[in-house]
This record gives structure tokens, sequence and C-alpha cells, in this order.
């Protein structure tokens, strides 16, 4: 057994409490090198005086209680193994993994492996185990519920509908025009839409912020804004707004307080001034470059970086939260270039907007690895680009020279995608914001080389993922363009008119509400053949169960069924038509099916 390939770390996303009663514990072991592993746990405090004299006190190994655990997945080096264990009373834990391959066994702990071969008793030595000191109810991680059940429709206000009608230069859009495409945005399906900037700002992007507590004019008013929400909530539609407070813009008059001011300016140390000696608009060198003297977002001059530690900033961004929680009953934040603001500000953040709606979603925008922002005491969720990168890189293509070309084959994929899902606790993954675009990336349709039989297919695994899937404003009627031009007019006339994928993902999304499975947590590979270019897996939610077969190839290709599904009698419930599978199936280019066993039909 490889023991260096060994991964288990207490307090993580490998050690984590779901609730006051129940410990989840992971641990990653080299592929394919154990046939078993079980935890042993118990209650540190498990000692008691002995017969023969009352003063003296030994460990009650007897209470060590053993939890069988589950291969939950593989990754490209690793078999990932998971546990839930329980019924603890005084909320107290420690625990080590008992590891067995063949006739081998081992205990690993957070000290040392012990042979167990050798010296069984080393499985009760408690000082060898791993410690979970108390759960405390107020450090378990909640996010709202409701966002499992939300399918949110991504909108650039300045693009989306001018007063109903498409936008253009000249006649930008307006939060009136959203008003008026309530009712397609329900009829598509989407419970949930998320805003890029919407506050006073002289860009068509909005993120150089001049006022935090108005509606641009461009888009409307604030009583505009307000009827907008009443609208939406009215069709079950939640409403997320986009919190720039890593930086403003250049026109905030704080920022102009300090550029007429200097040092004499109240706000001066709302910001980071590089050089004291200089003025703020002076020129500094800074490893070579030349700069700006203060800091920025990026090295963009119009964009400040505040200071959010300063007790003036606070008050005044956190203000501006509350404000669109309190007053217009926003459902979400999406913080913006989160990962680059301090974490002891956003738990600020968290406690000042979530006494105000508890239920509120906080959704960051990091583009990696999130686990520091997501221990339940600043985020609720990250936009999940690690989600997105994957998704690319099976159905997308490498602009190479012509034709298609992947980066990810099936088992790649699976490797990843099996990855993600043991890289966040399952409470998290459950709320993560599942996207294929936005604002900031290529078009899925450049993606897949305006190939929309490819983009189908995309939308098939983000509707069949756990977390809340999102669909980028036109990303249904096929918009294209590379990053800086993703932010194209809505094109109504086609939107009214329809398509095929428009009608794929409505129907997709139909199918996530109806079947409870696709939203689950439990995604079972059954196939990832790199030659044909198929996958299947089965999702499943107690005795609901959905198996996923697409076939992400330009050619005819026949595979052999797993044999879970051969000879099966299923019900396609996208094409509500009965299926009789044999031992081995034909698969159209770019095709999927969506199976059910007759008897759940």
């Amino acid at each position: 057994m490889n023991f260096a390939a060994i991964l288990h770390e207490p307090k993580s996303r490998m050690s984590y409490a779901c609730d006051g009663e129940n410990l989840q514990l992971r641990i990653k072991v080299a592929k394919g090198d154990a046939d078993r592993i079980s935890v042993r746990a118990v209650d540190p405090y498990s000692w008691f005086p002995t017969k023969e004299d009352p003063s003296k006190y030994v460990f009650a190994t007897e209470k060590i209680r053993e939890f069988p655990m589950v291969k939950e997945c593989s990754t490209e080096y690793h078999d990932v193994w998971f546990a839930n264990i329980g019924n603890f009373p005084f909320s107290r834990i420690r625990y080590g993994f008992v590891l067995e391959s063949g006739e081998n066994r081992y205990f690993f702990g957070s000290h040392y492996v012990a042979n167990l071969l050798e010296k069984e008793e080393e499985q009760n030595n408690l000082w060898n185990y791993y410690n979970f000191p108390y759960l405390n109810l107020e450090d378990i991680y909640h996010a709202p519920k409701w966002v499992e059940d939300t399918v949110w429709y991504q909108i650039f206000p300045y693009s989306f509908s001018c007063d109903g009608e498409a936008c253009d230069p000249s006649h930008p859009g307006t939060l009136g025009g959203v008003i008026k495409k309530l009712d397609y945005i329900q009829k598509m399906g989407f419970n949930g839409i998320y805003f890029t900037p919407v506050f006073s700002s002289p860009s068509e992007h909005k993120y150089d912020t001049r006022d935090y507590y108005s509606i641009d004019s461009w888009f409307g008013t604030n009583e505009i804004f307000e009827t907008l929400v009443t609208e939406a909530h009215k069709r079950g539609i939640r409403i997320m707004l986009d919190a720039v407070f890593n930086h403003c813009g250049a026109e905030h008059p704080f920022w102009q307080d300090v550029l007429k001011n200097g040092k004499d300016s109240k706000y001066y140390d709302c910001f980071y001034i590089l050089d004291p000696s200089k003025r703020p608009e002076e020129k500094v060198v800074l490893d070579g470059i030349e700069s700006v003297n203060y800091r920025t977002f990026a090295l963009v001059p119009d964009m400040p970086k505040w200071n959010t530690d300063h007790p003036l900033v606070r008050e005044h961004l956190l203000g501006a939260a509350a404000y669109w929680v309190e007053k217009y009953h926003i459902d979400g934040w999406r913080l913006d270039v989160s990962n680059e603001v301090s974490h002891d500000f956003w738990r600020e953040f968290r406690k000042c907007v979530k006494k105000i709606n508890p239920e509120l979603y906080i959704l960051g925008e990091n583009w990696d690895n999130s686990i520091p922002w997501l221990g339940g005491d600043q985020m609720d969720a990250v936009m999940n680009y690690e989600f997105m990168n994957p998704v690319w890189n099976f159905f997308g293509t490498q602009a190479v020279g012509k034709g298609r070309k992947q980066s990810f084959n099936a088992e790649q994929f699976q490797n990843a995608v099996s990855a993600l899902l043991t890289d966040y606790p399952k409470p998290i993954t459950k709320v993560m914001f599942n996207l294929l675009e936005s604002h900031d990336t290529n078009r899925l349709m450049t993606v897949c080389e305006n190939n929309p039989e490819l983009a189908k297919l995309a939308y098939v695994v983000q509707m069949t993922f756990p977390g809340s899937p999102s669909v980028y404003y036109g990303g249904e009627i096929g918009l294209d363009g590379p990053e800086g031009e993703n932010r194209k007019p809505m094109d109504w006339k086609l939107a009214e008119k329809g398509c095929s994928l428009q009608e794929h993902i409505r129907r997709l999304i139909e199918i996530r509400k109806q079947n409870s499975c696709c939203k689950s947590l439990d995604l079972f590979w059954l196939l990832a053949d790199n030659e044909k270019d198929v996958i299947i897996y089965n999702k499943k939610y107690g005795s609901d169960s959905l198996y996923v077969l697409i076939h992400n190839g330009s050619s005819d290709e026949t595979i052999s069924l797993p044999e879970v599904l051969q000879n099966k009698s299923c019900f396609d419930v996208y094409t509500d038509k009965k299926v009789q599978l044999g031992t081995s199936l034909s698969l159209k280019p770019y095709s999927f099916l969506l199976l059910k066993e007759a008897d759940q039909s």
C-alpha cells in the first residue's frame, strides 16, 4: 500500500459536521490500493474508573464504534472513500481509519500508520486518533435550501431588452425591458435572475460604480427596480444583484474627494496610495511596470481598490448591501472579485445581510477551489468555473486548424468531474452556481464551434448535475462570441420564433424539476469509453434513478451496455418514449438518452 498517497485532514473538506449530530469523513488512497476501509470512532472522554481501584481510570475500548466507508468515486490518481458517522450524544469525536488490502490491515491515524497484523491493539490507541473536538452548532455550514431548486438566468442588462425590444448602442437595455420579458423567462423554466451590476456608473458593464445606492439612469430608477422585484417574485423568480466591493469607479465621490484634496481628504485611507510623497494620479514604477500611484482592480486606473478594513468604507459598503436587501427584498448577492477582498470583510458582510434575511444567497466570484471562503462564515457558494472547465474540455474544442480537437477524453472527463464532486463538502456542492458561460468567458457556442448539438450535450450534463445551474442570456438561442464579444444584444426575433436549442434547455429544466435525482449528489459512473466518446452515469435519489447516456462523437457508434442496463425496459424522459434495451446500443452522433426503468416512469 502506498502510504504516501493517503490523504486526510481533520476539520476540512474531508472532515466536517453537516449538522449537530453527524460528521462526514473522506479519505483518499492510491487508486486500487484498498479493498475495504472503515472508521473507528469514539467519544474521547470515554474514561472510567477500574473496579479494582476507583482512583485509576482506563479508556473503555469497547465504546469504540466501527463505521464502514463506501468508495465514493475514483479520480485520476485516487480512490475517494466516504462515511457519515453519528449518534455521539456528547458531540465530541476522535476517529481513525482501518485500511484493508487483501490480507493486510493497517490503522491510519493522525501521527503514523500501524500494521494491525503485527500490533492489533494499535487500532485502539486514542493518541493516534484524529480529533474533532466539538460539533458546535454555530460553526455548521448553512445555505438557503431554495438554491438547490433554482435554475438561474444571467442577464447583462445593457444588452438584454430595451423596453421589450432589441438593444443597440443608442438604445441600451432597461429594467423596464426586463419586466416585459419576465413571462418569457418564467416560460423557459428559470426561477432565478442574476444581474450583472445595475448601479450608477459611466460604463456599459457597470463594474466601475459611481453610486451604490442608485440604479443607473440608463437602466431606470430605484422605483422601477422595486417593480421588477415585485413582478419577479409574483412569478416565483428570485433576484440576485452584483456587489462590486473590491473597487469602485473613478467617479465615486470618495475617490473624487481624494483626487481633489489629497492627504487632507478624510477618505484618503479608504484607498491604497502607494507612495504618500506623490499625488494619487502621479505615475510610479512597480516591478518595472509604470502604474498609477494607487492600487486598482487589475491595472485599470478607473477602478481604485477599496481598503475594506477602513471604518468609513465598511459603513458605506455594508450599508449599501443592507439597503438593497432590506428595502428592495433582493434574494442574493453575487460578490465580484471576491477572492481579492479580505476574509474579515466578508465575515462582517455575511453577518450584516443574514441578520436581515437569513435565507439570502451569498455567491462569490472565485475561479479556483474556494474552500477558505466556504466554511459557513463567509459565502454560501462560488461561481463554479471548476465545473465549466471539464465540460468545455470534453464537449468543446480548441481552435487549432480545422475540425474539432478535444482536450479531455471520456475518462479524463470522468476523473475531473469526480474530483470536483469530492473537492467540497456535500452541503456546499448542493448550492454551487454551475455555469457553462458568463460575461467573462467565451460563449459556449464558440467553444463548441457553433455546433448546437455539442452545446446540447453540455446542457444535459449541467441539468443533471448537483448544484444550481445557470444559463447566460442568449445561451438558449445559441448566441456566440469569444471573450470580449460575449455581450451581444439579445436576438428577440429568434427567441420569439424559437429554435431547437431553446426548446432543449426548456425541456431539460422541466425534467430537472420533475426528477429529484437530477439534482442529487449521488452520481455513479458506469462507462467512460475513450475510443467511442461515450459516457454513462447514473443519478440516484432514494428510489428515484436516472441513467444518462451521452455520445460525444461525430460518427455512428455501437456500444456494449453496462450489465445493469442490459435487456431492460426503459422510458426516455426526454422524448416520452419507451425504449427496450438489449446488450448493445447504437448511438447517433452527438446523441443522448435520459432513461428510467419502466417501472419508475
